[in-house]
């Protein structure tokens, strides 16, 4: 991402996050593929993408998907999405309006629908539903089957000063989903690359973002954790749809074994590079 068209939007939602507004529009992007964009991840699972999202004037890939199996539906981060059926669970990572949609989150819910998220994005839920498990970094559960791991996601560099777009005190997370098949999935929220990445391993497929600009860690940074994890399939995410050198240097520094899967509009339009990946 070029810092003139998401650093001070992004600065904007720093500050917001301590004035408790929001400063931030985030629409669907006119630039966004009217096809959900879908790949196979494991046994009868798949992950789908609504596309690209608007961030003010920034055209904008974002961390919003969906895991799918045989009977479960699982959203991470549900954000501008479009016709989509009511899931099973919804996980949240953080606070931040590109993360995080009560629009969204209402049109998901069911009955049954357990919300997994960080205490501080819990209490803005509770006139929502009840159903919702508030969580840590470091932290184990398991739910209906489905085994969650939270890890810590958050900014060693400051975007302005002193302040951080992501604060290591706010507890965000990212998650490791270990589906009832077996399928594990790491979505790395938003975070630079720290040290507790190490622990994580054994994954299939990692969901990571690349945007950098002192916001989340950029391609080189998304590689050199990607490398030490070593995923079966890397999804990257978080960045703006334009920044083609910096998603091109994240798929060069990319072990070769490691598959990287490019799910952006400008990517799915007429394109055959991700053939082999199971998309669809």
């Amino acid at each position: 991402m070029k810092p003139d068209r998401l650093y001070f939007p992004i600065i904007h939602l720093a500050l917001s996050i301590n004035l408790g507004c929001t400063m931030v529009k985030v629409t669907t992007s006119e630039k966004r593929n009217p096809t959900p964009q879908q790949v196979v991840v494991g046994e009868n699972t798949t992950l789908t993408t609504w596309g690209t999202i608007k961030v003010n004037k920034a055209h904008f890939f974002p961390s919003s998907f969906q895991l799918k199996t045989d009977d479960t539906i699982i959203y991470i981060d549900p954000v501008e999405i479009g016709n989509a059926e009511p899931g099973d669970f919804i996980f949240l990572t953080h606070g931040h309006p590109d993360h995080f949609s009560i629009k969204d989150i209402k049109k998901l819910l069911k009955r049954e629908t357990i919300i997994v998220c960080p205490k501080g994005v819990s209490k803005k839920l509770k006139n929502i539903t009840d159903k919702i498990y508030a969580v840590r970094p470091n932290e184990q559960l398991t739910l209906e089957g489905i085994h969650i791991r939270t890890t810590w996601a958050y900014n060693t560099k400051s975007v302005l000063l002193w302040i951080k777009a992501h604060p290591k005190a706010k507890e965000n997370v990212g998650y490791v989903l270990t589906l009832k098949n077996g399928t594990k999935v790491y979505h790395a929220g938003d975070t630079d690359y720290i040290p507790e990445t190490r622990e994580i391993s054994d994954v299939d497929v990692a969901l990571v973002p690349i945007g950098g600009d002192n916001l989340t860690m950029n391609g080189e940074e998304a590689a050199k954790i990607i490398n030490e994890i070593r995923p079966g399939i890397v999804i990257p995410m978080h960045y703006e749809i334009k920044n083609r050198n910096e998603l091109k240097r994240f798929e060069t520094l990319v072990n070769r074994k490691i598959k990287v899967v490019k799910l952006d509009v400008e990517n799915q339009l007429g394109k055959n590079d991700n053939r082999g990946f199971g998309l669809y």
